[in-house]
């Protein structure tokens, strides 16, 4: 120990770096001495927490004699620490308690989900739209408007606080974890105390059942075994000594987490009972790290999923910002348009082009995909995950419960010079099936060999394990009936609960189906046994023969293959025992060897027929045996393995069809990993053989954390993450951290398995953490990303499936959305740049967003998955974007803009049958719905009439006639100046069939709405449009004689006009509220007190005997609100052909088919609410929308075949030439 204690001390200080083996689960070995300085306070200052936390921890102490520790903490071998040296100890060392992370208050969590941009710029939009509901309160459509983004804002910000980070949870588990009560030596005195209560230094005993309270160095031991597996993930039960252990070299093995004389916090004894001290308490112990490091080693906060997200929200969010800014600016600049006005239409700009249902869409969706994975066995913990999974490149996991079944089965025997199979049978018929000729390859075991027999005998006797029979849970429930069960063709023995070691429970496992083990334990009662421990390396029982003629009793043996084999002098052959020469031991070493290189557990057994003692003698082990165990026949060997699950070699398969690596990292032997990874195909004999395939010891990546220089230690891992097909085997949790850094700096995509208490920081670090649901520990489970409900391997590849399918559908739902923004925005634009009246309102585009298009949007998270799916390579982020810039060009360049077109079609039939082209609506946008229009009417020199209209003047100009000189009728704020002074403007046409006003009057008698146009649009009173409530103002090209004789002056030619009908004349010349109006010879022009919009705006005038009658803003507002609701329906008759064709990618529609009965529905649930909006009459009021005939919605129907048409061969051509043109630039 005077070597080992030198080389340990660092700089003359024995306590440095003393925390040094704080285990597996630190971060490896050699990545430098953090704990330590924990511990000590000997690392450099300006060293981060997580640097510290990364380097792994260095004890020493282990590798002191007894009497240096008691020394250096202070305490004596009779009494422990004194009072005061624990309080010395407890002041330098701090309490032995994890320190919880910083903690955020709930509410404040929730109020950060409103600071994203998105909210924030919806919200801002939802309270102008308050504010001008508050200047206007008669216009309730900023009321409804704003109501809606609030609620968007307000839904959209919930979701986002149910996906909170789990550091707490994480904590949480850890807190589990630590040990209530502990026997300690203080003052001289053995007493109970709180584990929390511990220092360094603290004499502490142990006994089987108990939790270690903190990391212990062993000083005297009973047959004491520990389970580290939520450290190491060891399965079987490890020893302790007092002394470390030396490998075949006679070094000692100092290693932490491999040394023998350690004990680490949290970690349970098995068995035996033992005294240590204390030498690591709280964060300074390796659960302490591996705690520190699952909060500090988290890696991104955000998936790849989440950021692409982010930055196209933050990119909309900007440019719809900026549009609306540039848009007021404009308005109020150039056009001089009020104020509050252009901020309330920018609202209508920026709702336009923010997919405000995107958000909400892309959540309900990821929870739809989370209830279908959890279907198959993989529970989801954060929503981006699921697809986060999907673009997985690697795949490191465990082999232990993952990869295998977790449960040691009997694999092959060796008896009488032959290596046979034995077959892992669930029930005597299964057996019965592998036994008959050529189900499975090569020779099989023999029930009726008599070696067999022998050889079942003693599997069966020398066994203290038993099958788990009574539900513990529930006592009333009545045993199982194995007998019974066995002959069910449906049973599974293998799955039984068995107590005993997981070695000793396979070989029962084995043996039950031949015999009853309890009815052949029963008919051979065991008289003595000496137990295995790790010395003698086997385990022997005395048995009663149960032939009632026996004499005398027989000795079993079973335990590492060289130690029984010592033990024999014979070899049992074909039932009988021959001498143990060199031929048979040449035979059992070839077998021995064989089997080991197949990565088996591999055991002897051997018997002896005690003739030299009677039945009744008194067998005893102390103070030693009183009988001889050796001279026995050697019957053979039988080997076990931890069995590939079913289905794994068929995932692995799919995931290199998917190329995706799978990595094997365990801590299980090299030999063992690389055979099981050969079975299930991880590893290939013929890669391995031309080095494409590597096997990597921990030793391997200990010794590339020695390379200093950081650039060669990393050309070492890229060396090794270069091959093809890679094993990681006896590997720390540590390294597996490390493979998932190094995987993550090449820009892999990691997912990985654990579910140990150690695999939590490599599970936080991963892109994608999956913990076991079954034999994971709470920590890991709460430090994961996903839970595998049933442990295997397969659901996680069919995880990543379903993964790469909500992708696939995200992008889809993405698409539909975003085709929707091209015929919102385009509308608005051409409002600001050519002064066009507005096609579609800001409310109809809410209703597009949320009202038809979410449903529809989310039935696409249903649409099943392409054929090719899981034949794609995993999605490179920085190529195949969630946004992509061909997503944006197909949805809102291509498919976009053919839903616009269909939209401003029907917009402008309305519009024409009322009276209004194209050419005639420019300019006349933004006073559309403040005065009346009137039109001057011209010829275009081949015999058509041409219009040019306008607003009335915003400032008086004069006389009646100086206005007309201008092209227009008069007058500001409602009050027409028709005249100056006396002068009777109008007698000078009278001629032309005008009543002047008879000379003499005011100018006051018209001012009011009651102006009078000397020029309107006819009314052509065709039966196709006829409504009495809407103005008819479609003037028919040609109908109109440029050679009519009644020219007005200016030039232009009269209108054609038709006659009034006699409703409209009754209501504004019969009633009282007009009664005095004649005395200007204008009847039925008076002031319209009660609702100005509906005043005649000059009432009515003759025409050859007959009254005419024009537009009023009622009427004018009336033709918009029905021409916005033909545009509105319009785009939703595109929308169908958008659904159908964005159920594909690159599959036609009709191999797809329609199976997603969500979509069909959402096809109706759109329709229905589109025609309930236009159609429903006190749903007009709501949506200010007006019902056009339904013929109009044909407008669409041409449309929706050119779409579904376009993508059809679009689709086809992508098919037909892959990377090709049409790919490289439409594939989205």
């Amino acid at each position: 120990m005077a070597d080992s204690d030198a080389a340990a001390v660092p700089n003359g200080n024995p306590a440095a770096g003393s925390l040094a083996a704080s285990s597996k689960l630190s971060l490896s070995q050699k990545l430098g001495n953090s704990l330590s300085f924990l511990k000590r306070n000997k690392s450099s200052k300006d060293t981060s927490r997580a640097d510290k936390l990364r380097q792994d921890i260095d004890f020493i102490e282990h590798t002191w004699p007894p009497e240096k520790l008691y020394e250096y903490y202070g305490a004596t071998t009779e009494g422990g620490l004194s009072s005061a040296q624990v309080l010395q100890n407890r002041a330098k060392y701090g309490p032995n308690s994890l320190t919880p992370p910083a903690t955020t208050a709930w509410w404040i969590k929730y109020l950060m989900c409103y600071a994203d941009v998105f909210m924030i710029l919806l919200l801002v939009g939802g309270v102008l739209c308050f504010v001008a509901f508050g200047i206007d309160t008669s216009d309730l459509t900023n009321l409804y408007l704003g109501v809606v983004l609030v609620l968007v804002v307000v839904i959209s910000a919930t979701f986002g606080y149910y996906t909170e980070s789990k550091a707490e949870g994480v904590m949480e588990g850890f807190k589990k974890l630590v040990p209530k009560k502990c026997k300690v030596l203080r003052d001289g005195n053995i007493v109970i105390l709180d584990a929390a209560e511990l220092v360094p230094g603290d004499v502490v005993d142990l006994g089987d059942g108990d939790q270690v309270p903190a990391d212990i160095r062993i000083l005297t031991v009973s047959d004491m075994k520990v389970d580290n597996s939520s450290l190491t993930g060891e399965s079987e039960p490890q020893d302790r000594y007092p002394e470390l252990a030396r490998d075949s070299n006679g070094k000692p093995i100092t290693t932490p987490l491999e040394a023998v004389n350690l004990c680490f916090f949290t970690t349970i004894v098995t068995s035996g009972s033992g005294r240590g001290m204390v030498i690591g308490t709280g964060d300074r112990t390796v659960m302490g790290q591996i705690a520190g490091l699952a909060q500090e080693s988290s890696g991104e906060s955000k998936t790849q999923f989440q950021k692409e997200v982010d930055t196209f929200i933050k990119l909309i969010s900007v440019l719809a910002i900026t549009i609306g800014v540039v848009f007021i600016l404009i308005g109020v600049l150039v056009a001089k348009a009020d104020v509050i006005e252009m901020v309330v239409f920018a609202i209508g700009i920026i709702v336009g082009t923010v997919p405000e249902g995107l958000l909400v869409t892309l959540t309900v969706s990821l929870s739809l995909s989370a209830r279908n994975m959890y279907a198959k066995n993989v529970l989801v913990k954060g929503m981006s995950s699921v697809e986060n999974l999907g673009s997985t490149t690697v795949i490191a996991s465990d082999k232990t419960g993952t990869l295998t079944q977790n449960r040691m089965t009997v694999q092959h025997a060796w008896y009488d010079g032959v290596l046979v199979t034995v077959p892992a049978a669930r029930n005597k018929p299964q057996l019965a099936a592998a036994m008959r000729p050529g189900v499975l390859k090569g020779p099989i075991f023999k029930p009726q060999d008599e070696t067999w027999q022998k050889l079942q005998m003693v599997a069966t006797l020398c066994n203290n394990s038993r099958f788990v029979v009574t539900d513990p849970d529930d006592d009333s429930k009545a045993p199982l009936n194995l007998e019974k069960e066995k002959e069910n063709p449906d049973f599974n023995m293998l799955s039984l609960v068995c107590t005993g070691d997981a070695s000793e429970s396979g070989l029962i496992k084995c043996v039950e189906l031949l015999r009853s083990v309890e009815e052949y334990n029963a008919a051979n009662p065991k008289i003595h046994e000496i137990k295995f421990n790790s010395t003698n390396k086997w385990q022997l029982s005395i048995h009663r023969p149960e032939d009632a003629a026996a004499q005398h009793p027989i000795m079993v043996l079973k335990g590492a293959p060289e130690r029984v084999l010592r033990m024999c002098t014979h070899i049992m052959l074909k039932g009988e025992r021959v001498p143990m020469d060199e031929h048979w031991q040449a035979k059992y070493n070839e077998a021995y060897e064989s089997l080991g290189a197949m990565g088996e557990r591999v055991l002897g057994f051997a018997y002896r027929e005690m003739d030299e003692v009677a039945m009744d003698y008194p067998f005893t082990n102390k103070p030693e045996s009183n009988f001889q165990y050796d001279n026995l026949t050697f019957v053979g060997l039988m080997s076990l393995i931890d069995p590939p699950r079913e289905g794994v070699k068929e995932a692995v398969e799919k995931c290199k069809r998917a190329r995706i690596k799978v990595f094997m990292v365990t801590g299980d032997h090299p030999i063992t990993a690389q055979a099981i990874a050969k079975q299930i195909g991880i590893i290939d004999e013929d890669k391995y053989a031309s080095g494409k395939a590597i096997v990597i010891k921990g030793d391997d990546i200990r010794d590339w954390m020695d390379i200093e220089d950081p650039v060669a230690a990393r050309a070492k891992w890229d060396w090794a993450l270069d091959h093809e097909q890679i094993v990681f085997a006896r590997v720390s949790p540590a390294h597996k951290l490390l493979i998932v850094e190094n995987c993550q700096r090449r820009g892999e995509n990691v997912a990985v398995t654990g579910d140990g208490v150690n695999d939590a920081p490599a599970l936080k670090k991963a892109n994608t953490g999956l913990a076991m649901g079954i034999s994971g520990k709470d920590v890991s489970k709460e430090a994961s990303d996903m839970i595998l409900m049933d442990d295997n391997f397969a659901s996680i590849v069919n995880g990543i499936e379903e993964g790469r399918v909500i992708f696939d559908n995200l992008k889809k739902s993405i698409a539909y959305t975003l085709a929707s923004k091209f015929p919102e925005q385009i509308p608005f634009l051409m409002y600001v740049a050519a002064n066009f009246p507005l096609a579609i309102s800001t409310i109809l585009i809410l209703t597009i967003d949320l009202g038809c298009d979410m449903v529809p949007a989310i039935s696409l998270a249903y649409e099943p998955k392409e054929a090719d799916i899981m034949a794609r390579p995993p999605r490179n982020p920085a190529v195949e974007r969630l946004v992509s810039r061909r997503l944006i060009s197909f949805s809102y360049f291509q498919i976009g803009l053919m839903q616009t077109a269909s939209g401003f079609l029907a917009f402008m039939a309305i519009m024409w049958d009322y009276g209004y082209n194209w050419d005639t609506l420019i300019g006349l946008g933004i006073n559309w719905s403040k005065f009346p229009m009137i039109c001057t009417v011209g010829t275009s020199g081949y015999g058509f009439q041409t219009r040019t209209c306008g607003f009335a003047c915003e400032e008086p100009k004069g006389t009646l006639y100086d206005n007309f000189g201008d092209g227009y009728g008069f007058c500001e704020t409602g009050c027409q100046v028709p005249f100056s002074g006396t002068s009777d403007a109008f007698v000078e046409f009278s001629e032309f069939g005008f009543r002047g006003f008879p000379s003499g009057l005011s100018v006051d008698a018209t001012c009011g709405r009651t102006c009078s146009w000397w020029r309107s649009l006819g009314a052509n009173a065709t039966e196709f449009i006829r409504q009495n409530e809407i103005f008819r103002a479609r003037l028919d090209a040609g109908v109109v004689d440029v050679n009519s004789p009644f020219d007005y002056p200016g030039g232009e030619y009269a209108l054609m006009l038709s006659q009034a009908e006699n409703d409209q004349f009754v209501r504004y010349c019969d009633t009282n509220e007009y009664a005095n109006a004649d005395q200007f010879g204008f009847p039925g022009r008076g002031l319209a007190n009660s609702d100005v919009d509906k005043a005649p705006q000059g009432g009515f005038w003759w025409w050859n005997g007959l009254p005419q009658y024009w537009p009023n803003l009622e009427n004018q507002q009336s033709v918009l609100q029905m021409a916005q609701s033909a545009y509105f329906l319009g785009v939703v008759v595109a929308r169908w052909a958008d659904l159908l064709i964005c159920k594909t990618r690159t599959e036609t529609i009709f191999r797809q088919g329609m199976r997603n009965k969500v979509l069909n529905f959402a096809l109706l649930f759109e329709t229905f609410i589109a025609a309930a909006v236009v159609y429903i009459p006190p749903l007009n009021t709501v949506f200010n929308t007006r019902p056009p005939p339904v013929m109009y919605i044909c407008c669409g129907i041409p449309f929706f075949i050119f779409i579904f048409i376009y993508d059809e061969l679009r689709k086809m051509r992508i098919r037909r030439k892959p990377r090709g043109w049409v790919e490289r630039n439409t594939y989205w």
